[in-house]
C-alpha cells in the first residue's frame, strides 16, 4: 500500500495541476469579458427578473428528443462506413481479443467508450489491432462533430410542427446574452474546484472496496493513447462543444423544463430509481470485483434525503412549487448517463444541479452551455499539462 506522504504529494500535484488549469483558462475568459464589457463594465445585476415561460412539449416530444438525440445520434456515429475502418485480413491472423471486451459494452457516450476501452485490452493482444481501434475511434469522434448539427436541425425542425414550441422556449435565445454568458463563466470558476477536489476524494484508494477501480473517461483515455495533434483536435471538440451543446440542449433545454412543469413524474422517476437500485443491490454478483462495482447503484439509493432538502434549501430561489424537484431528477438522469466514468457522476450530479438552477433562473442556455464548455476545458487542459 502507498504511504500517506506519497498519496498527500500525488494529491497536492493534482491540485496545483489543477489550479494551474483554471487559471490558463480564466485567462482566456478574462479576455473575452473584457472585450465584451470594456465600454460599460460588468453590471451588478446580472440575473434578470424570473419570467414565466410556457412549455409546450409533453413526454411525446420528450421522447423524440432523447430518441434522436441518443440513440439515433449513436447509430449514425457508429453504423456509417468510414467508422468501419479495418486493416488488412493479414493483421488478424491468430488474433484473439481478451476478456477486456466483455465488460465494456456500455450505453450511450455508447460504443464510443465500450471501443476506447477495449483498447486497453488491445494492449495485451496486438499492436495491429491497437491500430484498427484507434483508427475506428477517430472516425467516430468525426462523426460526432458531423452528425450534431443534422440530428439538431432535425429535432429543431420537428418540435415546431409536434407542438408549436419556439426556440426561446428551450432556451435558445440571445436576449441578455452577454449577462448569461458572464454568470456561466463565474458559475464555472466557482463549482470547477468543488467538482475536481470531490472528484479526487472519491478517487481515494479507500473507495475501491465499495466500487472497484475507476474507469478512465473515454476521452482521456484516447488523448492518452493518441498523441496525433489532429486527434486532440477532434477530442476538444467532442469534449468542449459538441458534449456541452447535445447535453445542455436535452437536459436543461427538454427534460427540464417538462419535469419542472411535472413534478409528479419527478417523483415516479425518483421512486423507480431506487426501487431500481436496491433490487439490483439485492442480486448476488454485483460486488467491487464486477467493474465499476456497487457505487453508482448506492449513489442512486441514497439521494432520497437530498430530494427532499434540495427543495427545502432552494427555497429563497425557486418560488414554483416542483420545481426544485425537477431539477434534482434532471441531474440524476445526467449523472446516470456518465456511469461509464464511474465515480466522475458523484461531482458531476453537483455540476448537474447548478446548472439547472442556472438555466431555471436565467431561462436560457447560454450560461449553462458556457460552463458546461469551460469545464470541460479545464479537464482537458489538465490531460494536456500531465502529459
Amino acid at each position: 500500500m502507498e504511504s500517506f506522504t506519497s498519496i498527500a504529494q500525488k494529491y497536492l500535484q493534482d491540485l496545483q495541476l489543477l489550479a494551474s488549469s483554471i487559471a490558463l483558462v480564466a485567462i482566456f475568459c478574462g479576455l473575452i469579458l473584457f472585450i465584451m464589457w470594456r465600454k460599460t463594465g460588468i453590471p451588478r445585476q446580472l440575473v434578470g427578473r424570473e419570467q414565466a415561460i410556457k412549455v409546450p412539449w409533453d413526454w411525446l416530444e420528450v421522447f423524440l428528443a432523447v430518441l434522436l438525440l441518443i440513440f439515433v445520434y449513436e447509430a449514425l456515429v457508429h453504423t456509417v462506413p468510414w467508422a468501419r475502418q479495418m486493416l488488412p485480413n493479414e493483421a488478424y491472423a491468430g488474433f484473439q481479443l481478451t476478456a477486456v471486451e466483455s465488460v465494456t459494452n456500455i450505453a450511450f457516450d455508447g460504443g464510443l467508450s465500450g471501443g476506447l476501452i477495449t483498447m486497453a485490452g488491445a494492449l495485451y493482444a496486438r499492436p495491429q489491432e491497437l491500430v484498427r481501434q484507434t483508427e475506428e475511434a477517430r472516425a467516430q469522434l468525426l462523426n460526432m462533430v458531423i452528425f450534431l448539427p443534422i440530428v439538431l436541425l432535425l429535432l429543431l425542425n420537428a418540435l415546431p410542427r409536434l407542438c408549436g414550441a419556439r426556440l426561446y422556449q428551450l432556451g435558445l435565445h440571445l436576449n441578455r446574452w452577454k449577462e448569461n454568458f458572464t454568470l456561466g463563466t463565474l458559475v464555472w470558476i466557482v463549482i470547477t474546484p468543488l467538482c475536481n477536489i470531490l472528484l479526487m476524494i472519491f478517487l481515494l484508494s479507500f473507495w475501491e472496496t465499495l466500487w472497484g477501480r475507476k474507469a478512465e473517461h473515454p476521452l482521456t483515455m484516447m488523448m492518452q493513447t493518441d498523441t496525433r495533434v489532429t486527434t486532440w483536435i477532434l477530442v476538444g471538440l467532442v469534449a468542449c462543444v459538441v458534449a456541452p451543446l447535445r447535453e445542455e440542449i436535452l437536459m436543461r433545454g427538454i427534460i427540464q423544463p417538462y419535469l419542472v412543469r411535472n413534478p409528479l413524474i419527478s417523483d415516479i422517476i425518483l421512486v423507480f430509481s431506487i426501487v431500481y437500485a436496491f433490487t439490483i443491490l439485492m442480486t448476488p454478483g454485483t460486488g467491487p470485483d464486477r467493474g465499476m462495482g456497487m457505487g453508482p447503484l448506492f449513489f442512486i439509493a441514497t439521494v432520497a434525503p437530498g430530494y427532499y432538502l434540495f427543495e427545502k434549501w432552494t427555497a429563497p430561489w425557486i418560488k414554483e412549487a416542483g420545481a426544485a424537484r425537477g431539477i434534482f431528477v434532471t441531474s440524476l438522469i445526467f449523472a446516470s448517463l456518465h456511469f461509464q466514468a464511474w465515480p466522475t457522476p458523484i461531482p458531476l450530479f453537483i455540476l448537474s444541479l447548478v446548472l439547472g438552477l442556472l438555466a431555471y433562473r436565467t431561462r436560457s442556455l447560454v450560461g449553462p452551455i458556457t460552463a458546461h464548455m469551460l469545464f470541460n476545458l479545464t479537464t482537458m487542459v489538465s490531460g494536456l499539462l500531465k502529459m
